[in-house]
């Protein structure tokens, strides 16, 4: 739906909409600007399974329990259930309310755009989100290479033997996003199951199989982190276990194009998909810490959720565990590149980024196809660069909070001033509360991701920042802040 030129601004009101589809989502689609170019084919299962894959609880926690353990020790317990508690139940919240109003490809950088009608801050968030997800998915591909190698017999003496089999991993989650929503949400169901079949086993093995087990009174064990006794700094810092384990809360956001009654259903499965991982985490988490024997020895560890296996119940269960999270992994490689790929396109779409006209462009297959390459291109670009990626990769967790706390503090003017349209997921007279106390933690999370480590973290997102509105300073000023007619043809 193309603006009038009485009002060019991209986020501003638009003409009233030609008689509206038979399609109830195509025709809100329409009321928003867009036609629907995109395969709507997503059900709530499937829908959920983008959240839930993105995330990756069971396999994701395999990976980065290491933050929580260095941090404060058995202790990071505590630290996960508050800080995952805050993460899910306000910012999560917060965010699949704002899916409801506007469930467009896109997510943060349509929610803030539309709210704030400036199109430079929804271009920023967007490329926020762009660049947490495509390090995501090159990092994600680089940490599971040495394990699908080791399945082939090949071991790695050096970090560049991983990089063909890496970039490999890259170039077959691409191939499934280009085959099509319906082929990679085949994936992405199999990664829910694998997802899964990682947390019953793990419960289960752990519940059921005879090993040494901790009192729970081993909990405020810090492992010598609380020097002093002085236990609230590193119960601060662990909070940054969760939100590396649970994020991406946008994502059934940028995939309800694809999803039937997405109004409803988005959020929905947002809210599922949070709130489950949450409950999941908890669980897996405490479990886990009463499990461990060797206290320093796994604070120690690269990969302490294989060691306190490996000891509690034996290395053929954790080498089993470690398989299914390795295939539950790539599914989340796959849905986080389909949810970047959203993001990109969407932005093309409103025609605010380079070469807009080729980026924007759809298949007959209604596949984003140059978008789709133009991630796994990026991918691969930060996958080269292995010196910059642990830059980078630090960086992750602070683009996707920065771009979530901006957005809830959107959202919250949005909501107060009463500029939201007609939303069926909404929270009533407790809304404003939640979105205030999502405000406040993505403060809080942002500055303890800083504190962390100033200079990569701190430093390296002032120049994301700095190379965004470089980037967007190309877009020719006639059309930046514009839209494209996105009634346009595609291929």
């Amino acid at each position: 739906m193309a603006i009038t030129p009485e009002e060019p601004g991209l986020f501003r009101r638009q003409r009233p909409t030609p008689p509206a589809p038979a399609d109830a989502d195509s025709a809100y689609l329409e009321k928003l600007g867009y036609k629907q170019e995109l395969n709507r084919s997503l059900g709530l299962f499937s829908a959920f399974g983008v959240q839930f894959t993105s995330i990756a609880i069971a396999s994701g926690i395999f990976t980065t329990l290491v933050v929580g353990i260095g941090f404060f020790g058995p202790a990071a317990f505590w630290s996960f259930l508050v800080g995952g508690a805050l993460q899910v139940f306000t910012v999560g919240l917060a965010v699949a309310m704002l899916v409801s109003a506007y469930p467009l490809a896109g997510g943060v950088y349509q929610i803030t755009g539309r709210i704030t009608s400036k199109p430079w801050l929804a271009w920023q968030t967007g490329w926020w989100l762009l660049i947490a997800h495509t390090v995501a998915v090159t990092a994600m591909a680089v940490s599971i290479a040495p394990f699908i190698a080791g399945w082939f017999g090949v071991a790695f003496e050096s970090a560049a033997e991983s990089l063909p089999w890496a970039l490999g991993i890259i170039a077959l989650g691409t191939v499934i996003n280009v085959a099509g929503v319906k082929v990679a949400a085949v994936l992405n169901n199999i990664g829910v199951v694998a997802e899964c079949v990682c947390v019953a086993g793990l419960i289960g093995v752990l519940l059921f199989v005879k090993h040494p087990t901790q009192p729970l009174s081993f909990l405020s064990d810090s492992g010598g982190t609380a020097a002093g006794g002085n236990w609230f700094v590193p119960f601060l810092f662990a909070m940054i276990l969760p939100a590396y384990a649970i994020s991406s809360f946008d994502a059934t956001g940028n995939a309800s194009e694809e999803t039937k009654d997405a109004a409803k259903k988005a959020p929905m499965a947002s809210v599922l998909a949070n709130v489950s991982s949450y409950v999941v985490g908890v669980v897996m988490v405490g479990m886990l810490m009463l499990a461990m024997q060797d206290v320093p020895a796994i604070m120690n560890s690269a990969l302490p959720v294989k060691d306190i296996l490996d000891t509690a119940v034996g290395s053929a269960f954790a080498n089993i565990f470690e398989a299914v999270a390795i295939v539950a992994l790539f599914a989340a490689v796959v849905m986080l590149q389909l949810t970047g790929i959203r993001v990109l396109w969407s932005q093309a779409r409103d025609g605010q980024i380079p070469a807009a006209s080729w980026m924007r462009k759809v298949s007959k297959q209604r596949i984003p196809i140059n978008a789709t390459l133009t991630i796994c291109a990026l991918s691969v670009i930060f996958a080269l660069w292995s010196s910059l990626l642990s830059v980078l990769a630090a960086m992750t967790a602070l683009a996707w909070g920065l771009a979530y706390g901006v957005v809830v503090t959107v959202g919250l003017y949005g909501l107060l001033k009463k500029k939201l349209p007609q939303h069926p997921w909404h929270y009533g007279k407790l809304s404003p509360v939640i979105f205030v106390l999502a405000i406040a933690w993505s403060v809080v999370l942002c500055a303890l991701l800083i504190y962390s480590d100033p200079v990569h973290v701190g430093l390296g997102m002032l120049l994301v920042i700095g190379a965004g509105a470089v980037i967007y300073l190309t877009i020719p000023k006639s059309r930046r802040g514009k839209s494209i007619d996105t009634q346009a043809g595609h291929l």
